[in-house]
């Protein structure tokens, strides 16, 4: 009886294919899945403003200006920043 019960303790706590191993590779993939659904997103939507910046020089022009605070010489931007 004794020997059985080591036995299982090894096998599902101390072991490598164990309990707790394999829980937290579990919890690890499933974070991973959620990172790369994010990082498949943010692949397409970045994949759309290319191709519209591909197809209109105006669309370049105001990515710029909106990401890089990039201005024309004749006008003065002001960055207003808002607390959270």
């Amino acid at each position: 009886m004794i020997c059985t019960l080591v036995f299982l303790v090894f096998f599902f706590f101390l072991d490598n294919n164990g309990i707790l191993t394999t829980r937290s590779l579990r919890n690890n993939n499933n974070r991973l899945k959620k990172q790369k659904a994010e990082l498949e997103e943010s692949i397409r939507i970045d994949s759309l403003n290319y191709m519209k910046m591909n197809k209109d020089a105006a669309e370049i022009e105001r990515f710029g200006r909106e990401n890089f605070y990039m201005k024309r010489d004749n006008e003065e931007i002001f960055i207003v920043k808002r607390d959270k």
